[in-house]
């Protein structure tokens, strides 16, 4: 690192968003200053390390043999308050589980070799606008430095002090928060390739709980619950012995999972915020890695565009707004929808709703990516009164889904 030295762009925080940003804005020719907190890249994640074919494709052909990907994903078990529902078989991999540390590391060395520079065990302590740019205040040891850039990147997660300082928006308004608690277990008798999922109001009350696993028998497992920070330790051991015939916990973790990007304002004069900074996790999952990376991809996108023109103000860096919804809104809304029609059914409504699933669709195989509406094709075909007694709750599901985007 060179802290003489004046950047294009500085970027709080080396996970996907902000690796990915460093590393295609300096193929792009901006210079770049990558700045970690912590004493080395990924040293603490909470993540359920799923990700899809889709963003392995993005990251190249050289992702699917590295060593980030623990297994592939060859299927799928939901249950309901412990009682299996569905099981899906594909034909061919739907999806990779990572090692997030080894993951986290390869994209901040792709970004080093793209030409980056990168900071660890360095804080960043604030910001304050200087004319058209930011001076960046960091902390590095024991000394303090002050750097003037025409960019400051904000991919500093859920509680962004770049998003805060600079006044984007509250990082502490968590109306739309998960709260996670996660445990990295060996849990004998489940299958090293099947995605294992649980909801429920034994399970995870509007939430769900989900076992990845990683490999010979060893797994990562967890509960994400919106708003609930209580109980989820018990919730998570009442999912694991109803799925392990013995489990055995090696490492606990846990915080929040941010979502509602579309309820704020991610860009601004000379800011640019990215990821779990931006709350660009799903909605209903709460899966955040490929919206992150991909945040992180349109964002240095904006930023060659805004040196080209020699104008780093929000009339340019909106651009970055512009091409991440074209990337993500679709899914986006889907899942919104889905959560805001999960959330509207009472636990009689649920019950009822799992048996017509489990009924219509049982056991299948089918060859990824997973359709849903040709899903609930079946299930209507199955079952011709299903919209007529779930129709209403699709309708509300819609219009709130609507409303919070107008």
């Amino acid at each position: 690192m060179n802290f003489n030295k004046k950047y294009d762009a500085i970027v709080i925080g080396a996970g996907p968003a902000g690796s990915a940003f460093a590393y295609y804005a300096s193929r792009a020719g901006l210079s770049v200053l990558l700045v970690e907190k912590q004493r080395e890249v990924a040293h603490t994640v909470l993540c359920a390390e799923g990700v899809s074919s889709e963003l392995l494709k993005l990251l190249g052909n050289e992702s699917f043999t590295r060593n980030f990907i623990a297994t592939y994903v060859y299927g799928g078990i939901l249950t309901h308050n412990g009682k299996r529902i569905v099981e899906v078989s594909l034909s061919e991999p739907g999806g990779a589980i990572l090692e997030r540390k080894i993951f986290d590391r390869y994209l901040a060395e792709r970004a080093v070799l793209a030409g980056s520079d990168i900071a660890v065990n360095t804080k960043f302590v604030g910001a304050e606008r200087k004319g058209d740019e930011v001076e960046v205040q960091l902390i590095t040891g024991e000394r303090k430095v002050q750097l003037l850039t025409p960019l400051l990147v904000g991919a500093d997660g859920p509680a962004s002090k770049v998003a805060k300082t600079l006044g984007i928006f509250d990082p502490y308004d968590k109306n739309d928060d998960f709260f996670a608690y996660q445990v990295y277990a060996y849990c004998d008798g489940i299958k090293d390739n099947y995605l294992y999922f649980g909801i429920g109001e034994h399970i995870a009350p509007l939430g769900y709980a989900w076992i990845f696993p990683k490999g010979g028998g060893f797994a990562n497992v967890g509960v994400g619950i919106p708003g609930k920070r209580e109980n989820l330790d018990k919730y998570l051991n009442n999912f694991l012995e109803k799925h392990c015939e013995s489990f055995k916990i090696l490492g606990i973790t846990h915080g929040v999972v941010p979502t509602g990007f579309h309820k704020r304002r991610i860009f601004d004069d000379n800011v640019l915020i990215l990821g779990d900074a931006a709350r660009l996790a799903d909605p209903l999952t709460g899966g955040g890695i490929a919206n992150a990376y991909i945040s992180g991809m349109t964002a240095a996108k904006a930023a060659e565009k805004a040196k080209k023109e020699k104008d780093f103000s929000k009339r340019v860096l909106k651009t970055y707004y512009r091409e991440l919804r074209k990337w993500i809104l679709h899914d986006y809304m889907v899942t919104l929808f889905a959560k805001l029609f999960y959330h509207s059914l009472s636990s009689e409504e649920l019950e009822e709703f799992m048996n017509s699933i489990r009924d219509a669709i049982g056991k299948m195989e089918i060859t990824p990516p997973i359709n849903p509406l040709s899903m609930l094709m079946k299930i209507v075909k199955k079952d011709p009164m299903f919209l007529l007694r779930f129709g209403r709750k699709g309708i509300y599901a819609a219009k709130e889904s609507l409303r919070e985007f107008i």
